[in-house]
């Protein structure tokens, strides 16, 4: 991803391009109003590239102080009353935590730092909003330094780190691995000599202020690197000697393309591709964020990430598209063999039946056989069913004895009469005939039985029940119609009583018959 890479210094703004690990052609602007109004016209040509500025001034402060170890919003309130407190008159400030301390309370060691004169920075950013250019973080070289304090891998020595750019020396003392402060001396010198005589009197001050401040003790090691072009380095061997436990390493610029990974930059002069490198390749928390500054960029990611979710469902519906499109052509196509595997099956049936021989019967003649053929089969009525309901309720009443069972089917609508109740081989009617054995529906079934209750015993009381209780066991079937055509003994006041001589063990039999119609 591209990025815009803005260096602020005192003097001047250099504007660049990152892409594929390549810089674009630099472009300078000064800090008037000549170069604010260059600078936004250069601008229109780079909206929608996410800007990244890189700030290398003199205007930077730091403050290393110990604060109480509290936690949430106690801690977050207690750090911003601090960074008000100190440095109320400029929106960029930043507290970075550095450990705790190893004593008494062990409070939280915080660096409090900021950019002291935000007039210097503000012009830019002001051309950035208007032409609605995200500016994705501000930063600080002596912010960054601690990147390349761990690429040289000096562990927790006491370091302090000098770097050659366009805008001066830049001093960075590391401690414990820590940046303790960090100062830009202005550079006036214009001869790579001069600007090692320059480094040597600024390496020899600084070493003077770490001592009196006691952030090193007098006769303590140091490591002292230098990182410049190789002119510089060659002058500075001979006036920095390793002496008084001051170690010297001195880094020029091809040297540091290698630590850093640079080897597409061929020719490089001072240390701000070096820092611009670092910023563009790495994905670094804006180190001064304000809240204009963090409440567009977070609206410029929402934008990205509608326009992709916008890209992504775009993509979605044309492959959607191309998918429905195939769908349909292979369905066309299928139709298409559909249609011709219809047509010759149409024909081989029609060759078929061309050379089929002609038969007396027609296709519907047969098919109506068929369907009488199973209508037969289904509906010819049997008395298995019958016999069965009647053995069923033989079986709770032991005591009845079936002496003729009769059985026969009736087409007539009323079963009640046998007017129409015939025998299955009767043949004098073709419709009645064909209604009889289950043409179209199954036809009723009548079964007649003569029974005695036995033993007897002269219990007529007993003999009716029991033919009362097999009258009620087989109408428990809803199809079952029975009707005691004969009783055991018939009551009925208008009945006289007969009797024969010689003949009275007959006539005493309790028998009695019973009519059973089966309706489907």
């Amino acid at each position: 991803m591209a990025k815009h890479l803005l260096y602020l210094t005192n003097n001047q703004l250099v504007a660049t391009v990152w892409d594929k690990d390549v810089f674009s052609t630099e472009k300078t602007f000064s800090n008037y109003a000549s170069g604010w109004l260059a600078f936004s016209e250069y601008l229109e040509l780079h909206r929608d590239i996410p800007a990244y500025l890189l700030t290398d001034l003199v205007e930077e402060d730091f403050q290393r102080e110990n604060i109480p170890h509290v936690f949430g919003r106690a801690r977050n309130s207690l750090i911003q009353r601090r960074l008000n407190t100190l440095y109320r008159d400029t929106p960029f400030h930043k507290a970075s935590h550095q450990g705790r301390a190893h004593e008494g309370r062990k409070d939280d060691q915080m660096l409090f730092s900021a950019l002291t004169n935000p007039i210097l920075i503000k012009p830019w950013l002001e051309q950035l909003h208007a032409k609605k250019i995200d500016v994705a973080g501000i930063y600080s070289v002596a912010l960054l330094s601690p990147l390349f304090f761990k690429k040289l891998h000096f562990g927790t020595e006491p370091t302090l780190l000098i770097t050659h750019q366009s805008s001066g020396l830049r001093q960075s003392y590391f401690h414990e691995g820590y940046l303790r402060f960090s100062r830009l001396a202005p550079e006036t010198a214009w001869s790579s000599e001069s600007v090692a005589e320059f480094a040597k009197s600024e390496i020899a001050k600084t070493t003077q202020f770490l001592a009196s401040t006691r952030l090193i003790l007098r006769g303590d090691a140091i490591n002292v690197v230098v990182i410049a072009n190789s002119e510089i380095i060659s002058y500075l061997h001979p006036l920095c000697p390793d002496v008084d436990g001051m170690r010297h390493r001195l880094i020029d610029l091809n040297e540091a393309r290698h630590i850093f990974d640079l080897k597409k930059m061929v020719d490089i002069t001072l240390c701000e591709p070096l820092f611009l490198s670092t910023l563009a390749s790495q994905r670094i928390p804006s180190h001064y964020t304000t809240l204009e500054q963090a409440k567009f960029h977070n609206l410029s990611k929402t934008r990205g990430n509608l326009d992709l979710l916008s890209a992504v469902t775009v993509t979605g519906a044309v492959v959607w598209t191309f998918a429905n499109g195939y769908n349909a052509f292979h369905a066309s196509n299928q139709a298409q063999k559909a249609q011709l595997d219809t047509q010759q099956i149409l024909a081989k049936h029609q060759a078929t039946a061309s050379s089929t021989k002609v038969t007396l019967a027609s296709p519907q003649d047969m098919k109506t056989a068929v369907e009488v053929a199973g209508m037969i089969t289904n509906n010819t009525p049997t008395p298995t069913s019958m016999l069965a309901q009647l053995g069923k309720a033989l079986d709770t009443l032991p005591q009845i004895k079936i002496h003729q069972i009769n059985w026969q089917v009736s087409s007539a609508n009323d079963a009640q009469t046998d007017a129409a109740a015939v025998p299955v081989a009767s043949t004098e009617s073709t419709p009645l005939v064909a209604k009889l054995i289950g043409i179209p529906n199954r036809p009723i079934e009548i079964l007649t039985l003569e029974g005695e209750v036995v033993p007897f015993k002269n219990d007529y009381r007993t003999a009716l029940d029991s033919v009362n209780q097999l009258t009620r066991e087989l109408q428990k079937n809803a199809h079952m119609q029975v009707e005691i055509t004969k009783p055991p003994i018939d009551l009925r006041p208008t009945v006289k009583l007969d009797s024969q001589a010689g003949n009275d063990a007959d006539l005493m039999k309790p028998r009695f018959n019973l009519k059973l119609v089966w309706k489907p």
